[in-house]
């Protein structure tokens, strides 16, 4: 069993997507975001990243100005930032040693994937929605984030 992840977590996760920290923690119980990037990834990358936003956060910057600071070249958690990214929107993860082993951990984090929430939409065969639900308008976009 995994770690509860810590609250600076789904912030910082939060300014990465543009999804609100509840969407997060949903898509969290149902795939373990948090404990897979930080067992693939690594520990020590996702806790230096945590750190830098937790510095900012605690010295008064602003959320933009957060997330600025985290993907500006030079950064030093950027390349960690973008790889957390592409987890939460798409399920894929490669580890941090440079190798081109990019997959899905399990269906879970495909279709927990923060991209299908952005179409509004859902993977083939993965839906909580009731038959005919096509029939009616969607609902407003920010239902969604």
């Amino acid at each position: 069993m995994t770690a509860t992840p810590p609250s600076d977590f789904f912030e910082l996760s939060a300014i990465l997507t543009g999804f609100r920290v509840r969407t997060l923690r949903l898509a969290q119980q149902d795939a373990d975001f948090y404990g897979v990037f930080e067992k693939v990834y690594g520990s020590a990358q996702l806790g230096d990243l945590i750190a830098f936003y937790t510095a900012r956060r605690q010295a008064g910057s602003a959320a933009q100005q957060i997330g600025e600071a985290i993907l500006a070249d030079g950064s030093p958690v950027a390349e960690t930032a973008r790889a957390l990214m592409v987890f939460w929107y798409l399920g894929q993860i490669a580890p941090h040693d440079g190798s081109e082993d990019l997959h899905i951990p399990s269906a879970n984090h495909y279709a927990q994937a923060l991209a299908w929430r952005a179409v509004q939409a859902h993977p083939t065969g993965v839906s909580t929605l009731r038959f005919g639900y096509w029939a009616t308008p969607p609902a407003p976009f920010d239902d969604y984030l």
